[in-house]
């Protein structure tokens, strides 16, 4: 079995425990210089970048969820903007983004398609 962990960078590593906390997401590990968290069986660390300008910040990362649209649905209820995501079926079936306060995107889509 492999796993892959997207490192994201993170201006305010409390602010981003705070935000994904609210999506669901639970804390593995948090340190003054790094920040591990996991949704399910998916996890996503976070280094600090005090310099990460939300607006040009590339980073991004796909999560594959069960029931992606209860998922949006539920985010949608709690005030999140859930956007479609045009993106060539290349990348796989995305069905909505979702961008932390530090300007990556979250993209997400199903579990049972590639």
């Amino acid at each position: 079995m492999a796993t892959c962990v997207p490192i994201l960078p993170s201006a305010d590593l409390e602010r981003t425990r705070a935000f994904y906390c609210f999506l669901g997401f639970t804390v593995v590990d948090a340190a003054d210089e790094y920040l591990r968290l996991r949704y399910d069986d998916a996890e996503v660390h976070f280094y600090p970048d005090p310099d990460i300008e939300p607006a040009a910040n590339p980073s991004g990362w796909y999560l594959r969820v069960e029931e992606p649209e209860e998922l949006r649905e539920k985010w949608r209820n709690d005030g999140l903007e859930c956007p479609d995501v045009p993106v060539p079926a290349v990348y796989g079936p995305t069905l909505f983004a979702v961008t932390d306060p530090d300007g990556a995107l979250l993209r997400v889509g199903p579990a049972d398609r590639l």
